[in-house]
């Protein structure tokens, strides 16, 4: 296959990566990658040659019809449980970044809430303690496993903030209330991992709160092995 018919459609770093991993690749058909977390929708999709291969973590009502007339093979990368498990441990070094980054503290002096114990809440769960983090962790479910790694495990509503000096977030749900964010001391670091932040992210900032969502973490905290993640995927999956 001619390079010229690999087109990695770069949005970031990561995918720059990526666009030389792929350089001396063959493969049967053209072949198109999206980041995970960008969106394809019809139009674009319309505009990528019959009988491709696309690779993608996220897309619009409709695309799968439009792929199905155009006979273009649709990859998922956020489906595959092997990237997923690569990507929510780069996610987790990435947040351990950002929580080194913004706190005052030493991480040993932080005590820490997660909340979600998910594939990637485990992750971030398994990072902090093997650097003997005080962790707590809130989740209504996998109690028996979390308790692996937490000194307490909290019920994922009615919050108490105000033992903690840093919050972590892995669950994609509105699940905190702005009663429950002024439990809060101010200057705690929020760090959400979520593609929909668990608070109120303004009214958190206006109480002092060091509050942000993280989207894509290992493509900004280290772009080459979020990169490498996605190669080993295409690989793997495009013949």
């Amino acid at each position: 296959m001619k390079e010229n018919q690999i087109t990695v459609h770069q949005t970031d770093e990561r995918m720059f990566f990526l666009s030389r991993m792929l350089r001396k690749t063959e493969f049967s058909a053209p072949l198109h990658v999206f980041a995970p977390n960008i969106l394809v929708d019809v139009d674009t999709l319309d505009g990528i040659p019959d009988g491709a291969d696309v690779v993608l973590g996220k897309c619009a009502d409709g695309v799968s019809i439009i792929a199905e007339n155009k006979n273009i093979r649709l990859h998922n990368i956020m489906k595959d449980e092997k990237f997923q498990a690569v990507n929510s441990r780069l996610t987790a070094e990435g947040a351990l970044m950002v929580l080194i980054e913004h706190s005052i503290k030493s991480i040993v002096d932080c005590n820490v809430l997660v909340i979600g114990f998910g594939r990637m809440g485990a992750a971030v769960s398994k990072l902090l303690s093997k650097l003997d983090v005080s962790l707590d962790i809130a989740t209504t479910s996998s109690l028996r496993p979390a308790y692996a790694f937490a000194n307490k495990v909290v019920p994922s509503r009615d919050f108490d903030f105000s033992p903690y000096d840093v919050v972590i977030n892995t669950v994609p749900l509105a699940l905190v209330k702005d009663s429950d964010l002024m439990s809060m001391k101010k200057g705690t670091v929020y760090i959400d991992l979520a593609s929909t932040a668990a608070v109120n992210l303004e009214y958190a900032r206006y109480l002092g709160i060091d509050a942000d969502i993280y989207p894509a973490l290992p493509a900004k905290t280290c772009p080459y092995s979020a990169a490498k993640a996605m190669w080993e995927y295409i690989s793997e999956v495009i013949k």
